[in-house]
């Protein structure tokens, strides 16, 4: 797990998620992070979890293991901080080196702040596209895993205008290809059931809305379908969840961010999981950002962490 910004709440909500695990978990954990600072978390946000300092991947009984990156010496919770970006960024590489290496089995990310790093000189809208450059991945994309969806992202971190235009049959082709990958290994089912969003109301309504239905979502779908797939749309998108919810879809391909991640928090909200396809090791997250306006104060849930957790050990084999 790596510790997110160090100003925010992701040392609370991985303290809280793992406090119940360390005593019944078959899984090991390691923290890559700054000891003081999750030490101080635990202190003062009364989180009662042993913790050890460690200089290399290793685990210890009935304590958190922590890989001492260190960290700003003077954590202002909830402000930016171009040293606590840089930190973030720090424990993020170290984190995907373990993974790449086979040290550990898969990595859980908590929350960053995309001005904080930034400030400290990455170039990275953010986890995903961070974690595909360091793996060297160039074909990846974001599934949100929640309630009753499983929703892949066509575009995650465009304007709108922008993620229209990206909406080319060879990417959107990409992220189905990816889908239907993750959904067989990862997910185990053999011939999975996946629904691709429409982009214009009532999916176009055959060209009277706008053609992208016709000329770029029709011909990828009968790709897929030729390759054997259990691909269908594209579907009007203000009834496929609905449909999907009811159990009629194993995953969903949607056009841009907003489109797929509505739904998924409305049902979802407090326990929606990221999960980034591609990758040659199992990444997830939490469903939420760095909640700068609570840090420090002992209110953040650890419901997503603890689901980002628990789907982590699963699509790395650890448990059922």
């Amino acid at each position: 797990m790596t510790q997110g910004d160090p100003a925010g709440i992701g040392g609370e909500v991985a303290l809280k998620a793992l406090k119940p695990k360390l005593s019944r978990s078959p899984v090991s954990y390691l923290m890559v992070g700054g000891f003081d600072q999750l030490q101080k978390t635990a202190k003062k946000l009364k989180i009662n979890i042993p913790l050890i300092r460690v200089d290399r991947p290793q685990t210890a009984a009935g304590k958190l293991a922590v890989l001492d990156l260190g960290g700003p010496l003077n954590v202002k919770w909830g402000k930016i901080s171009k040293d606590c970006g840089a930190a973030a960024v720090r424990y993020i590489e170290n984190a995907a080196r373990l993974a790449l290496a086979g040290e550990v089995k898969a990595i859980v990310t908590a929350p960053i702040n995309k001005e904080a790093i930034h400030l400290s000189g990455s170039r990275f809208p953010g986890h995903t596209e961070m974690l595909a450059d360091l793996s060297q991945t160039k074909n990846f994309a974001m599934m949100m895993v929640g309630g009753p969806f499983k929703i892949t992202l066509q575009s995650i971190h465009l304007s709108l205008a922008d993620a229209v235009k990206k909406i080319k049959p060879a990417a959107v082709f990409e992220k189905l290809e990816l889908t239907h990958r993750t959904m067989t290994t990862w997910f185990k089912i053999k011939k999975p059931r996946i629904a691709v969003a429409g982009l214009n109301p009532h999916a176009g309504e055959n060209g009277a809305f706008g053609r992208e239905e016709l000329n770029v979502l029709r011909p990828v779908i009968q790709k897929a379908r030729a390759r054997g797939w259990d691909v269908t749309g594209p579907h009007p998108p203000d009834t496929l969840f609905y449909w999907a919810s009811q159990g009629r879809y194993d995953a969903i391909l949607c056009m841009y961010h907003d489109q797929g991640l509505i739904p998924l928090k409305l049902t979802a909200f407090d326990s929606g999981v990221n999960l980034t396809l591609g990758l040659p090791f199992a990444r997830t997250s939490p469903d939420h950002g760095t909640a700068f306006d609570i840090a420090g104060k002992g209110k953040a849930s650890p419901n997503s962490m603890l689901a980002a957790l628990e789907l982590s050990e699963r699509l790395a084999g650890l448990h059922p």
